[in-house]
């Protein structure tokens, strides 16, 4: 972003305009949050937290500034203690910021490192990289200390890439009671985690087509299936962003993703909103559209069909 590059001293800044008027797209997506007046972007390229009003989707952001290593794009946590808490050099670190100035209050070096961190209500939840199957993944800061709290485990697979991969476990908006929570690689599920950890599992729509069976395949993410790229719960029902869709996985030459948003409601059909180019996240949604963060980095407004 243009105040960034310009090296201006100031934490607050508008976020420049491009050419045709609209605003500077996002550089790299890091997780995002939403609050009754406005949705809060993490970008890890600048880095800043960039402000949305929920209304006029006029932006600003907040600079983020004196961490020692890079921020890393694995989601934000604000606990209500006037800060925004950050990954940081690959999961090692977490980085606490002011929310008023953006300066860096804290460093806390991790003993299981993060590979995400999120807003677990009013606490700071970090999900732990495993690569050991049967491992406690969800964490949560208490007394100072981070302590498993979700049942959700760690899951086998022949070696180590293959771990690492079917254990990348991501987090979306949630409501007063639950957030949804869904592994990036696997069955088309999305769990939903109540406040004292309890989860509970639902299915949600596919458009990625079913692996190829065969022993031969030399890469373990060709085994696999990327459904979902972002889940945004609503007191409504849930809206599920596709991630994969064909059978091509996200990176594969020529993949096709995240075209198409669904929403999902209990004993009414599925709602499904096709997107005119791939989408990155689901900023909000009410009752008259979605605002939706595209791969480009523009943030727009998409009226239900």
């Amino acid at each position: 972003m243009g105040a960034a590059l310009l090296g201006l001293s100031m934490s607050a800044v508008s976020l420049s305009l491009l050419a045709d008027g609209s605003q500077r797209p996002v550089g790299e997506y890091g997780g995002r949050s939403v609050t009754p007046t406005e949705i809060r972007v993490l970008d890890a390229s600048v880095p800043a937290i960039v402000r949305i009003d929920r209304t006029t989707l006029a932006a600003s952001a907040l600079l983020l500034s004196s961490a020692d290593a890079p921020v890393d794009p694995y989601g934000f946590a604000e606990p209500g203690d006037g800060t925004f808490w950050v990954l940081g050099g690959r999961g090692r670190f977490v980085y606490r910021f002011s929310a008023a100035t953006g300066e860096l209050v804290e460093t806390r070096t991790l003993a299981d490192p993060g590979q995400g961190i999120a807003t677990l209500w009013d606490r700071v939840g970090i999900v732990a990289v495993r690569i050991q199957p049967g491992e406690r993944l969800l964490l949560r800061l208490e007394n100072g200390a981070f302590v498993p709290f979700s049942p959700l485990l760690s899951r086998p697979a022949p070696e180590i890439t293959a771990r690492l991969i079917r254990n990348l476990l991501r987090s979306g908006s949630g409501t007063s009671n639950e957030i949804p929570l869904w592994y990036t690689a696997g069955p088309a599920r999305v769990f939903l985690l109540g406040r004292q950890g309890r989860t509970r599992s639902i299915p949600v729509p596919t458009f990625a087509t079913p692996p190829r069976s065969s022993a031969q395949d030399p890469e373990p993410e060709a085994v696999l299936t990327y459904p979902v790229r972002d889940a945004f719960l609503r007191e409504d029902g849930l809206w599920i962003l596709s991630n994969q869709e064909g059978n091509r996985t996200p990176l594969e030459s020529g993949a096709s993703r995240a075209r198409h948003a669904v929403l999902l409601r209990t004993g009414r059909p599925n709602r499904v909103v096709p997107l005119d180019r791939e989408g990155r996240a689901l900023l909000d949604a009410d009752p008259r559209g979605l605002v939706v963060l595209f791969a480009d980095g523009v943030v727009s407004r998409v009226a239900l069909p």
